[in-house]
């Protein structure tokens, strides 16, 4: 374990322990309310928000998890020299199979919107994912200097390393937080 990968699990682990606490205090009138810099995404409300969230959480997860375990394996690239361990490399994982402004999503029926979000659910989904993003403490330099192809995920660019990967990622995971809190 080296000190970058732990402060990347320690926020990746804060912000989710914040959004199952935000989950936690909401009821039906305040699931229901609009969700202000996020009205385009499924009904514009809370609960499409805070699902869109956790399910942004699970995709991050799904990136960094494949069935070949978290192999330290590296090959060339095409791009400089630069290595990718084959975990990232066997992803095969593009921003096409993103849902986007309330398509439907694997993890739940239906669009992202008030009606359709069951947020017992979506606190489930969350607990597992954390426990889940937790292998990123384990990540070693080597892993966190890796280069991930170009599109095989969200800021997957084919310059940046694992660790602006997720750096990035976790940014935009703070920005669907603080429009969340800025509801209460």
């Amino acid at each position: 374990m080296t000190e970058r990968a732990n402060q990347l699990h320690l926020t990746a682990d804060r912000q989710i322990a914040e959004l199952l606490g935000f989950i936690s205090t909401l009821d039906e009138a305040g699931s229901r309310r609009p969700c202000p810099g996020r009205e385009k995404l499924g009904d514009g409300t809370v609960a499409a928000c805070a699902r869109h969230t956790a399910d942004n959480y699970q995709r991050i997860a799904d990136f960094l998890t494949t069935s070949d375990g978290m192999s330290a394996g590296h090959e060339p690239s095409q791009h400089g020299g630069h290595r990718i361990p084959r975990f990232l490399r066997s992803r095969g994982h593009g921003p096409e199979s993103h849902p986007e402004n309330g398509s439907d999503d694997a993890s739940h029926d239906g669009p992202y919107t008030a009606d359709t979000t069951d947020l017992v659910l979506v606190t489930r989904q969350l607990t597992t994912t954390r426990e889940r993003l937790g292998q990123i403490a384990q990540f070693t330099d080597s892993q966190l200097d890796a280069i991930p192809r170009d599109g095989a995920f969200r800021f997957c660019d084919g310059h940046r390393t694992l660790e602006h990967v997720l750096t990035s990622l976790l940014r935009h995971q703070a920005h669907q937080l603080d429009s969340l809190k800025a509801v209460v």
